[in-house]
C-alpha cells in the first residue's frame, strides 16, 4: 500500500473516520490502492459536476433509505463538516423516506441528533 493513497483516504473523509479502510489497506493493500480509484479519484476527490456538499448529501439519503447506520453517520458528518446545514442534511434525510421508508427515516434523524450533539452543532 502506498502512502499516497492513504493519504488520499485521510483527505477524502474529512475527518470522519471509517476504520475498514485501514483494516482493508492492511489485508488487501493492491485492492486498496483500486478502490482509492473509485472512492477517491472517481468520485469524492473528483471535482466534477456536483459540489462534494452535494454528493454527501445523496449519500445520506442513500445511506438512510439502505438502513446502513455507519454510512449514514459518516456521510452526515462529512456533508456538515463541507458546509451543508443541519435542516439541509435532515432534508435529504426526509427525501430517503420516499424509497427507505420509515426505518430510514428513524435511523435519518436519531443520527443526526448524535452527530450535531457531538460536534456541539445544535438544529436550526
Amino acid at each position: 500500500m502506498s502512502d499516497q493513497a492513504k493519504e488520499a483516504f485521510e483527505k477524502a473523509s474529512l475527518g470522519a473516520e471509517n476504520k475498514a479502510y485501514n483494516i482493508i489497506a492492511k489485508l488487501d493493500p493492491e485492492y486498496f490502492e483500486k478502490l482509492k480509484g473509485l472512492y477517491v479519484d472517481g468520485t469524492f476527490g473528483r471535482e466534477g459536476a456536483l459540489p462534494r456538499k452535494i454528493k454527501e448529501l445523496i449519500m445520506v439519503g442513500i445511506t438512510c433509505a439502505l438502513n446502513r447506520p455507519r454510512g449514514v453517520r459518516l456521510h452526515s458528518q462529512r456533508a456538515l463538516t463541507l458546509g451543508a446545514s443541519p435542516r439541509e442534511v435532515l432534508e435529504a434525510i426526509e427525501v430517503a423516506a420516499i424509497p427507505g421508508g420509515m426505518p430510514g427515516l428513524w435511523l435519518g434523524v436519531e443520527t443526526l441528533e448524535d452527530v450535531l450533539q457531538a460536534r456541539g452543532q445544535k438544529f436550526e
